[in-house]
């Protein structure tokens, strides 16, 4: 059997970030479609959720990748209900106020993909993924 990923992302400006929990923060997303406002919300967990508190505010517009969970629950009547979660497992700073965030483009002249850099300072805006989180966190320990 194989295994088939797409990398689905979503891009948008930070509405909202909200504490679930100790453990779960929730980043809303808001997108404008036709006129018209909705909203996303992505969940981070533990170590990605304390990175996301920590570096993430309000008003950034963000490039989220994500992966689509749904959960099975048993109601009273014996019947089952499914909730879906979008969990966040890469983010990156697109926009922020005050910051001059341009594109980082390669020697040959080419942006490169999902790379950023502030002009104003030289620095490579940080991709940060779950995966190097929860390394970083071990590391540390």
């Amino acid at each position: 059997m194989y295994e088939y990923r797409i990398d689905m992302n979503v891009s948008g400006k930070i509405e909202e970030l909200q504490n679930i929990n100790d453990n779960i923060v929730s980043v809303i997303l808001k997108k404008q479609r036709n006129k018209k406002f909705y909203y996303i919300c992505v969940l981070f967990y533990y170590q990605f959720a304390e990175l996301v508190k920590k570096e993430y505010k309000k008003d950034d517009f963000v490039k989220i990748w994500f992966r689509v969970r749904s959960n099975r629950r048993e109601q009273y009547n014996g019947q089952y209900k499914y909730y879906t979660d979008i969990i966040g497992e890469k983010i990156i700073l697109i926009r922020r106020e005050g910051r001059n965030i341009k594109k980082l483009i390669s020697e040959n002249g080419m942006p490169v993909k999902d790379r950023y850099v502030c002009e104003d300072t030289g620095e490579v805006i940080e991709k940060h993924t779950l995966k190097n989180t929860i390394n970083k966190k071990y590391e540390e320990n």
